[in-house]
């Protein structure tokens, strides 16, 4: 059944109602249930005549048209009231929260963006300038743990990511910042950390000797492809035992990063102890990096897909102990995940909620509100609500998923400067 149009006087409590204009009136939301008296006050003190109401979502139909000779509704109160004045300061908090968030962002991408451009020439000059490139390598981790382990606040920040050649400085820095995560999680101290992110650095440096059309081919390898492939960790032990203090944690990673707890992995097929905590670590990272970042964005898998791959169907390959605690950085429902909430509402995850891995802050899609205004929503703040169901973006209709812009390739970054109070994930 469409909306109705009804007076103001013919509303009441239960009944789900939509109003024009997000920016002049103190809701959350711009379409809503009433569910209590204050709402109900607060609606009429807008001054309003007549608003839409939906049959369908509503409890009970509206009260009856007043009468032809009734008298007319008195008019809001001149003294403001404490409680209508109280949401509205609340809507303003919200708007101010998202315009910090916004600067957040744009210096979590210079960041990235700086990061990439050191990857890509520590890359190109490992062997040429060894000793500048591990000392450049060094430095950008050394400035990742420390903003990771220093701050309280840590914010995720979704980017696109290029594709092609490209596409590999971009794995090598979201596994070294998805690895340091995760480590600063498990409990980690610094000189792992460093070990460890100069280790995810490099994990692929082997890849330099494996053709770029094995590498970058979009159909299935042929076995004789699959084997190629898979000497770039061999390459890489080689490649790493010839630089400069390369420190032991780290070449663990380059050689293990593909083992697996099951022996599935390779090129050893090692079990269980044989697979140090860092090269664990690195192996989760990377896995999930590659599942959510595919050579064709169309093939990649949600944020939550991909954690509910490697927690479930292959909950035997990875570290019991380690998985739980990356569910822990990222959230049930990771950064970049598209949601439906139980009221229909569809939002963009944009962070965590500290110990709430159920009720992550979403970017909610509403025609009624301006793209740059759009709505951040702390589901641990409304408890009524709950994530219905995840969403591929190929699924949204074109006006929402304009509206919202979730990235076709994911990454991860921090933000040492906010202090936001949802973004790092316990």
């Amino acid at each position: 059944m469409p909306e109705q149009r009804i007076s103001i006087d013919q509303v009441q409590v239960g009944l789900y109602i939509r109003l024009d204009d997000w920016l002049h009136h103190p809701f959350l939301f711009s379409s809503f249930k009433i569910r209590n008296e204050n709402q109900l006050k607060a609606l009429r003190s807008l001054g309003l005549r007549e608003v839409f109401y939906s049959p369908e979502k509503s409890d009970i139909p509206p009260l009856p048209p007043p009468a032809a000779d009734a008298p007319p509704a008195p008019p809001p109160p001149a003294e403001p009231d404490p409680e209508i004045e109280a949401m509205w300061r609340a809507k303003k908090e919200r708007r101010e929260l998202l315009a910090k968030q916004r600067e957040a962002y744009g210096r979590c991408e210079k960041k990235f963006n700086a990061g990439i451009g050191t990857v890509k020439g520590l890359l190109r000059n490992l062997f040429s300038r060894p000793q500048e490139s591990v000392k450049q390598a060094q430095e950008l981790v050394t400035d990742m743990v420390n903003s990771l382990l220093a701050e309280k606040d840590v914010l995720l920040h979704l980017m696109n990511a290029k594709i092609g050649d490209e596409g590999a400085y971009y794995h090598a820095l979201n596994v070294t910042m998805l690895s340091l995560m995760l480590g600063r999680e498990a409990g980690l101290k610094a000189p792992e950390m460093c070990a460890l992110g100069l280790g995810a650095l490099l994990h692929d440096m082997g890849k330099e000797r494996v053709p770029t059309q094995i590498l970058l081919k979009k159909t299935p390898w042929t076995t004789a492809e699959r084997n190629f492939y898979q000497q770039h960790v061999v390459y890489g032990i080689e490649m790493a035992g010839k630089l400069p203090s390369f420190p032991a944690g780290s070449m663990e990673v380059v050689a293990l990063h593909h083992e697996m707890l099951d022996g599935s992995g390779f090129p050893g097929g090692l079990r269980g102890e044989r697979i140090g905590t860092l090269a664990r670590i690195a192996a989760i990272a990377n896995a999930f990096d590659n599942a959510c970042n595919r050579l064709n964005p169309a093939d990649s898998l949600t944020p939550a897909e991909a954690l509910s791959v490697m927690f479930k169907r292959d909950r035997d390959k990875y570290d019991s102990a380690l998985m739980q605690h990356f569910v822990r950085c990222l959230g049930v429902y990771p950064p970049g995940s598209i949601v439906r909430l139980s009221n229909q509402a569809i939002g963009l995850v944009v962070s965590v909620t500290p110990g709430k891995l159920l009720h992550p802050t979403l970017m909610l899609y509403d025609p009624t509100v301006p793209k740059e205004e759009a709505l951040l929503l702390n589901m641990a703040e409304e408890p009524d609500l709950v994530v219905a169901e995840t969403l591929r973006p190929s699924e949204l209709p074109s006006l929402v998923f304009d509206y919202l812009s979730p990235r076709s390739r994911v990454s991860y970054y921090s933000d040492s400067g906010s202090a936001l109070p949802t973004s790092r994930a316990q």
